[in-house]
């Protein structure tokens, strides 16, 4: 309990200085100073004689106070801000190492080394969409790590779907798009034994403020707000996003994968499509006709049979 905490319980009333200082066992001088504090954040708020301090209004930040003043399930008890670090999974992987609990989340402002799946670089500029890392530690085998990571794509787009992102999709195995466009990537990854898993990190970064890309990504890349015109409260976002993720979540106890790959379908618009394919050894075309038990995509090719994409990079085929 902080004073942005009591100040978004009590919101939109005020709440006595005395109380929070009471609260919290501080001075009313150090009670103001923390009011100072959250006003050079870009926290509106009103203080009078007599009532109290009153919270106006909050900026979009990805504050802890904020992200639980949203959250309604128990993962993201434990948040880790930043305004800026290399990359929130790089953190969260040293935190997990030091013993952080199932359900820890790191989040900032900006990332600055912000990586995708092959060490891809992903443009994290300041204060333009969710750049979170979530460690979990789930009683599975490391061969079905993969489905976690589909479990979060289904989180990620109904939750996208969910505040009017209506033509979002899950494009196999890591990716959100809208159209032709990525707006989101997930990156998962693991430590533990062939038998177990210590820990997972899933890595989240969602595009949702961006208007301007940079040049190179303006034919691949999509924002929220580039596609609706509205820029989301990624707090807000971020607490639905961790919502579904304990609704899915429960579909990997089950030994049987056609509940999540039911959930994943749903929203695979690569399904029945036409499919280029580059792997290691070569490439090759064929058609996207689903997961296999394990979470691979099953290619169909010209001549009836049928291969499974591990690692491999799959696209849409251009439009004729």
């Amino acid at each position: 309990m902080n004073a942005l905490n009591m100040l978004l319980s009590a919101f939109p009333e005020p709440i006595s200085g005395e109380l929070i200082a009471s609260t919290l066992k501080l001075s009313r001088t150090a009670v103001w100073k923390q009011m100072q504090s959250l006003q050079k954040l870009g926290l509106q708020i009103e203080g009078k004689q007599n009532s109290g301090y009153r919270l106006l209004s909050w900026p979009d930040l990805l504050l802890p106070e904020l992200i639980q003043h949203y959250r309604s399930g128990q993962l993201g008890q434990d948040v880790f801000w930043h305004e800026s670090i290399p990359s929130t999974n790089t953190t969260a992987k040293e935190l997990a190492r030091q013993g952080a609990a199932h359900g820890t989340l790191v989040v900032t402002e900006e990332q600055t080394a912000g990586r995708g799946r092959r060490g891809r670089a992903w443009t994290s500029a300041k204060s333009s969409g969710i750049f979170a890392s979530l460690i979990l530690r789930p009683d599975l085998p490391t061969r079905r790590v993969p489905m976690l990571t589909l479990a979060a794509g289904v989180a990620v787009v109904e939750a996208l779907q969910s505040i009017g992102l209506s033509d979002a999709w899950l494009k196999w195995p890591n990716d959100v798009w809208v159209g032709r466009r990525k707006l989101a990537g997930i990156l998962s990854e693991l430590s533990g034994e062939l038998d177990q898993v210590d820990f997972v990190v899933i890595g989240m970064g969602i595009n949702t403020h961006q208007m301007e890309l940079p040049d190179e990504l303006a034919n691949t890349a999509t924002s929220f707000y580039r596609e609706t015109g509205r820029k989301p409260n990624r707090a807000e976002l971020l607490a639905r996003i961790l919502l579904e993720l304990e609704k899915v979540l429960p579909l990997l106890e089950s030994t049987d994968p056609a509940p999540l790959l039911a959930a994943w379908q749903k929203h695979d618009r690569l399904l029945g499509k036409s499919v280029n394919v580059i792997e290691t050894n070569g490439s090759y075309t064929g058609t996207a006709v689903g997961l296999s038990p394990t979470g691979s995509l099953r290619i169909a090719l010209a001549d009836g049979s049928e291969r499974l994409v591990l690692a491999g990079d799959v696209s849409l085929r251009p439009l004729a």
